[in-house]
């Protein structure tokens, strides 16, 4: 009797041992493949439909200064300290991460909605208090305010300054730049792509216009007569739509005298001030030099959106195309 029950029990030993090991074994099996992403999470999932997976970050970026920031987490919370930036992360779908701007900051409308900073010479104390975890800055203003940005860093707060675009590819740049930085790599590969193609489009349609045909262009962002001269947004857009900028021979933001504009003849003059300056295509007419300017005989007077033709931002792509609606409406008109 006995040796029958030893007999069982020693088969339920080994019953045990058996399923035991197959558990074990079971497991391993599965470890590998989840190290090996073969296996994920729901969380993982739910984030690569987003199009942010959870190993982008932390990631380090080389900002404009040539400094490597590097960024723990995706920013929830981030700071704009030039309008430029500001328009560029909302272009991004990141305008719902926006807690802080400049005073200067106007598009989208709804960032007048968001706290500033203050002017171009921010607050540190309100950029600390608004608890960002990542400041953008700019390389225009990097220098000047170095020592406020100093703070933000040793607050533990990453600072990526962006690049002083001045041409079109370096607008590019700096929204790869600022997509790298806040997570939003693939939106800022689209939004490039569509300027891109948008002024491929522009190009295209400017080809026919042969150079008997060219029209000669006096833009005056200033009615003390500052206007655009070479290495300029402006200037590289009327070269794109086969216009001719008489201020070419000058480079940056010069300022003529009106002898200089009237002996130059324009054909065309384009005003940018308009928001601010009221009946400025009148004014310009009343100036009694400039009676006899081909532009002011025939009234080809236009006034554009400043931010649109200045702003290194996607904007730009509209600027071109409102430029080139008004100097060349036979070719570009709807």
């Amino acid at each position: 009797m006995f040796k029958k029950w030893n007999v069982l029990l020693a088969a339920m030993m080994m019953a045990l041992i058996i399923t035991a090991c197959g558990e074990s074994e079971s497991t391993e099996e599965v470890e590998p493949n989840i190290e090996q992403g073969e296996a994920t999470t729901e969380e993982e999932n739910e984030d690569s439909a987003d199009g942010t997976a959870t190993d982008d970050f932390p990631r380090t970026v080389t900002d404009a200064l040539g400094d490597e920031v590097t960024i723990d987490e995706k920013p929830e919370r981030m700071i704009s300290l030039i309008p430029s930036i500001t328009e560029t992360l909302y272009s991004l779908d990141q305008g719902d991460n926006v807690v802080g701007r400049t005073d200067w900051d106007n598009y989208p409308e709804e960032v007048l909605e968001v706290e500033s900073v203050g002017d171009m010479t921010f607050d540190v104390e309100r950029v600390l208090s608004l608890q960002p975890d990542l400041v953008l800055s700019h390389e225009s203003s990097a220098h000047s305010s170095e020592e406020g940005l100093e703070q933000i860093r040793s607050a533990g707060i990453p600072v990526v300054v962006i690049n002083d675009a001045t041409s079109i590819d370096a607008v590019y740049e700096a929204i790869t730049l600022i997509g790298e930085a806040s997570g939003a790599d693939e939106q800022a590969e689209h939004t490039v792509e569509e300027m891109k193609e948008r002024f491929a489009g522009v190009e295209e349609k400017a080809s026919e216009i042969n150079e008997e045909e060219k029209v000669s262009v006096w833009v005056e962002v200033s009615d003390e007569l500052y206007t655009a001269g070479s290495n300029t947004f402006i200037d590289e857009m009327l070269s794109m739509i086969n216009a001719n900028n008489i201020a070419n021979s000058e480079e940056g933001w010069p300022q003529f005298t009106e002898e200089e504009v009237v002996s130059l003849d324009p054909e065309v003059i384009i005003t940018t001030y308009g928001y601010y300056v009221e009946n400025a295509d009148e004014k310009i007419k009343d100036r009694a030099a400039w009676q006899d300017v081909t532009a002011v005989v025939n009234d080809r007077i236009y006034d554009v959106q400043s931010d649109e033709v200045t702003r290194s931002g996607p904007r730009l792509v509209k600027g071109v195309e409102e430029l080139a609606s008004v100097i060349y409406p036979e070719v570009f008109g709807e």
